[in-house]
């Protein structure tokens, strides 16, 4: 019991620290293009499916300009330069334009969604060949195939921002893309993926 009291008298003296800095930020100037930072898990198929199934990493890193001033309701465009590596697919390097919304509630909570239109450009996962003039094959560097991608993404999070001077916005997004054309356009004329990640925004100040 003595150690539950210490834990929790630690726990209000962190908590009250907190509730101290939560202020009017209204003086702070920040930035119009914060700084998105986001790592996760890339799978193939249609949203939810496969998505923890195996690891394939992906990385991104991006930023978003707002579009009205309005907090509560905010519509913003924001993009993306992306890097996915999957031993099954192939690796990607991907470019994104996406335009969304999102509802903040006063305590910070928030959720949003978006639409995405963009570009990639994918490596096979094997070493490829071509055939020769006499009928046998050598080793050909892989430049890539580039493709067109559009996605739908959904996330749901916490921004600190809102009441307090700590200029960050975290939360957890999943975001489903369908790609075309593929490696193999005959069998798959597209290629469904997502990617579930934890991103964080860092409000940069002027």
């Amino acid at each position: 019991m003595a150690a539950l009291r210490k834990y929790l008298l630690i726990l209000l003296a962190l908590s009250s620290s907190y509730l101290m800095q939560a202020q009017d930020d209204s003086s702070i100037e920040y930035s119009k293009f914060p700084l998105k930072i986001a790592i996760g898990n890339h799978a193939v198929g249609f949203p939810y499916q496969n998505s923890f199934n195996a690891f394939n990493p992906h990385f991104s890193v991006g930023t978003e300009r707002g579009l009205n001033k309005n907090q509560k309701h905010h519509l913003f465009v924001s993009s993306n330069l992306g890097l996915i590596r999957n031993k099954v697919i192939g690796n990607t390097i991907t470019i994104d334009l996406d335009l969304g919304y999102r509802y903040t509630h006063k305590v910070g909570l928030f959720i949003e969604t978006g639409l995405g239109l963009g570009m990639l450009d994918q490596f096979h996962p094997r070493d490829i060949y071509e055939q020769t003039n006499d009928n046998s094959y050598q080793k050909v560097k892989d430049k890539g195939t580039f493709a067109s991608l559009i996605g739908i993404k959904t996330g749901i999070g916490y921004d600190f921002s809102k009441n307090s001077k700590n200029p960050f916005r975290i939360g957890i997004n999943h975001n489903f893309f369908i790609q075309t054309i593929y490696f193999d356009l005959a069998n798959f004329p597209i290629m469904p993926q997502s990617t579930t990640n934890i991103t964080i925004t860092y409000k940069i100040k002027k």
